[in-house]
């Protein structure tokens, strides 16, 4: 299935929160529609996290989305859930 949305290189830490806790991990690429994260947690398709995306001017903002795919022991991809205004606003930096 093609991607709805261009992907553009992005290094920055984060804190992941799901059913499991709390665990660092780093987003390596972001889009309109989501973003990859490298990470060695254990999650499953489907599964519902939140995480925090700092922009250009150390400014964060709260995502949350859905476990799209996963690369075990690697990273997974995310689809954002339920995006707002600002949080569309916000992603335009990237894109």
């Amino acid at each position: 299935m093609p991607r709805q949305h261009e992907r553009s290189g992005y290094l920055a830490e984060t804190v992941l929160e799901s059913s499991s806790g709390r665990h660092p991990a780093r987003i390596s690429d972001i889009s309109a529609g989501g973003c990859y994260i490298d990470s060695i947690v254990e999650v499953n398709v489907g599964d519902e996290i939140a995480f925090d995306i700092l922009g250009f001017e150390n400014q964060g903002v709260r995502f949350t989305g859905t476990v799209a795919y996963h690369f075990a022991g690697m990273g997974f991809g995310v689809q954002y859930s339920n995006l707002t205004q600002e949080q569309l606003q916000f992603l335009k930096q990237f894109t």
